[in-house]
């Protein structure tokens, strides 16, 4: 499978980093201008790839970990609140939940819970801090993530918040690990795959889109992080963490 051009010289080895440490940024009124409008284009870019009419349930996923996919699924869904739809972020990834400890919240209850039966969903739904979007957080650890994911009880749940949100984001563990993501993708209208330069290869971004495809998921794009651009004020390349380019997956320049 074909990788776009556009991003073939990004897919190199470098140097692995905790998740935690490359992109706990989130957006806010400091934030570079330049990294708010690369979201807004995600955004755009997103709302013309997904149906018009109700509740739009997309995942995001990368291929490995360490890649900044929570921080990504995190931001996005800022930006979509901030137009004023409602907008629901679960947290899925319940071998390694990042979003509880970006937003340095989330203990108790959470996902896992409602899927054990335990509680309900609505019992979970925590504020996240931003207006028009609130938060499930991955909840207790629990011995069977995937099963748990493949049950009625995670597609009744899903079903039941289409009814009171406008947005749902998954964050789904990376699916070159485990499975999750490709059996949560049964329940999405679309999924975004998160790459970051000279970390991901391209084997690997290949290999993820391979298993995408293989259960006939909805590719929506690849979001590249981390990734280097030239200032026009200085005429120079600097490199800014946190900076997100969206391409459609066979995009070129």
């Amino acid at each position: 499978m074909a990788i776009s051009r556009s991003g073939r010289n990004f897919f190199k080895r470098g140097k692995m980093e905790n998740d935690v440490n490359v992109a706990y940024t989130l957006l806010s009124e400091h934030t570079a201008f330049h990294v708010k409008e690369a979201y807004k284009a995600m955004r755009t870019n997103v709302m013309f790839s997904v149906p018009n009419e109700g509740c739009k349930v997309i995942g995001v996923t990368s291929a490995v970990p360490s890649e900044g996919k929570s921080t990504t699924v995190l931001n996005l869904s800022i930006t979509f609140a901030e137009t004023g739809t409602k907008v629901l972020l679960i947290d899925a990834d319940m071998r390694r939940p990042n979003i509880k400890k970006i937003l340095n919240s989330g203990e108790g209850a959470g996902l896992s819970d409602v899927l054990a039966r335990f509680v309900k969903a609505k019992e979970v739904i925590r504020p996240s801090g931003y207006e028009n979007l609130d938060v499930i957080f991955s909840g207790n650890i629990p011995p069977n993530p995937v099963e748990l994911l493949a049950s009625d009880t995670m597609k009744d749940m899903i079903e039941e918040l289409k009814a009171e949100y406008d947005y749902i984001f998954i964050d789904t563990p990376p699916i070159n690990v485990v499975t999750d993501a490709t059996v949560v993708s049964r329940l999405l209208h679309g999924i975004i795959l998160i790459a970051r330069e000279n970390v991901s290869r391209k084997d690997e971004v290949a290999e993820a889109m391979n298993k995408l495809q293989f259960v006939n998921a909805k590719i929506l794009g690849l979001v590249l992080n981390d990734k280097m651009y030239q200032s026009k004020r200085r005429g120079r390349y600097g490199k800014y963490k946190h900076y997100y380019n969206y391409k459609k997956y066979g995009e070129d320049d």
